[in-house]
């Protein structure tokens, strides 16, 4: 379970990555995909946006997208962490675990 402070932004950087996925990743909708996870381990949670497309590389990108601006301000709210990997392609968001 979520406290509003941690859903809200989480929900925000979910939409820019599932949007950034389709629109910018998947090429092939009849043969890729996105996949979206969310796990917790060691008191962190990470959520992850994966496509099957080519992937990005953050720092290039970074001072032109403003959707990732947000992702990033966002990131910090939640004292987290943005990860991006091309092989595969993903998106990690890594943030503690809120108490309860």
């Amino acid at each position: 379970m979520l406290s509003n402070d941690v859903a809200m932004p989480l929900a925000l950087i979910l939409n820019e990555l599932l949007t950034n996925a389709v629109k910018h990743g998947v090429k092939d909708h009849a043969r890729q995909g996105v996949r979206v996870s969310l796990t917790e381990h060691d008191e962190r949670l990470a959520l992850c946006v994966e496509d099957d497309g080519e992937g990005f590389d953050l720092e290039a990108v970074r001072k032109t997208s403003s959707g990732l601006q947000l992702v990033l301000g966002l990131a910090r709210q939640l004292h987290g962490t943005l990860h991006v990997t091309k092989s595969p392609s993903r998106a990690c968001l890594d943030f503690p675990a809120a108490k309860s």
